[in-house]
């Protein structure tokens, strides 16, 4: 097993290189066994992982009022506690645009700033590094990726689509095409094939909420994204968008009314037609980091009638109906989070 020492940043993170069965493992804990495989304990068993899956979740920056650095880590199948803060961005933002390659994860924009910071998973100290920007400042926009691309989807009332091409580590994005209409924020997720900006608001004297679902084919490089369907209602601030293998969701969010606690579902390849409305969190809540393993989405933080929250709420994928169930906490309140996740879908 020496040769393990001399692999590239991809292999840390394993807790055993052993033949035999670790005797105490603890929920997230890694083995590499003496055939070479990787397992992932689940709490109560091992399962086959994939070094394109990195078994955990971040919640990025935010505000209380004041805007935060934070960064803050689960790991999955997080079911209780609270999660870790194990480190910083390179300056405070809000509601940035969160993406993911196999080996990286990007906050991008957010606030009135165009910074991108990125971090290598397993990242579990430190600050994030600065890498580049966004090719203006991109205020609440969103954020969808694919194998080989990160992009930023609105924001700031603006239409426009930038990419970013994996593993960016200097630079400008691209402004490679736009969305339908101008979008301010939207929930994001992706399939193998597709990116998804889902719901937001539009307009700058007036503010209005809409319902659109925004659709582009990767690895879109020029044009304007295609309006596929349609939320069951309007509602902005979706900010805790994710996604199964199968299914993209969105949770919670403002209606220009009122905060709601609406699970929507779309089923990929999605191209018509209207979300259902498949179950509810805990509370009306907006503005909440969303990401997901291959088994469950997450909602973290957010604000509610009470004010700003803590909770962690969790969906059982293919979750069809029912509500979510708070399984734990962030380290701090806070809410407008950018959440990412270290779990590879796209092929």
């Amino acid at each position: 097993m020496a040769i393990i020492a001399e692999q590239d940043s991809k292999y840390r993170g394993i807790t055993y290189i052993q033949a035999s069965e670790p005797s105490s493992p603890t929920s997230g804990d890694i083995w590499m066994n003496a055939g070479g495989s990787l397992k992932i304990y689940d709490g109560s068993s091992w399962l086959l992982w994939s070094l394109n899956n990195w078994p955990y979740g971040y919640a990025m920056g935010g505000t209380t009022g004041i805007n935060l650095s934070v960064i803050d880590r689960i790991t999955f199948p997080f079911d209780s506690g609270t999660a870790s803060h194990v480190g910083n961005l390179n300056q405070t933002k809000n509601i940035s645009a969160g993406c993911n390659s196999t080996n990286y994860g990007y906050s991008m924009g957010g606030s009135i700033i165009s910074t991108i910071d990125r971090i290598t998973f397993p990242f579990d100290s430190g600050t994030a590094t600065g890498v580049g920007i966004i090719s203006q400042y991109n205020q609440d926009p969103g954020g969808c990726n694919s194998s080989n691309y990160g992009f930023v989807m609105g924001g700031g009332y603006r239409s426009e689509i930038e990419r970013i091409t994996f593993p960016f580590d200097s630079g400008s994005t691209s402004s490679v095409g736009n969305l339908s209409q101008s979008l301010s924020p939207s929930a994001t997720c992706n399939s193998t094939e597709y990116g998804y900006a889902i719901g937001g608001r539009y307009g700058v004297q007036t503010v209005q909420v809409t319902s659109i679902i925004d659709r582009i084919t990767f690895p879109f490089d020029s044009g304007t994204a295609s309006h596929v369907g349609n939320l069951s209602q309007n509602r902005s601030f979706v900010n805790a968008g994710c996604n199964s293998s199968s299914y993209g969701f969105s949770l919670g969010g403002h209606t220009g009314v009122g905060l709601i606690s609406a699970i929507n579902r779309i089923t990929f390849p999605f191209n018509s037609g209207t979300s259902i409305s498949i179950g509810t969190l805990s509370q009306n809540v907006y503005g909440q980091a969303g990401c997901n393993s291959t088994n469950y989405g997450y909602a973290m933080g957010g604000y509610a009638a009470l004010g700003t929250q803590n909770g962690i709420e969790r969906i059982e994928f293919p979750f069809d109906s029912g509500a979510s169930v708070v399984v734990g906490t962030l380290s701090g309140i806070k809410y407008n989070v950018s959440g990412i996740d270290g779990t590879d879908f796209v092929g």
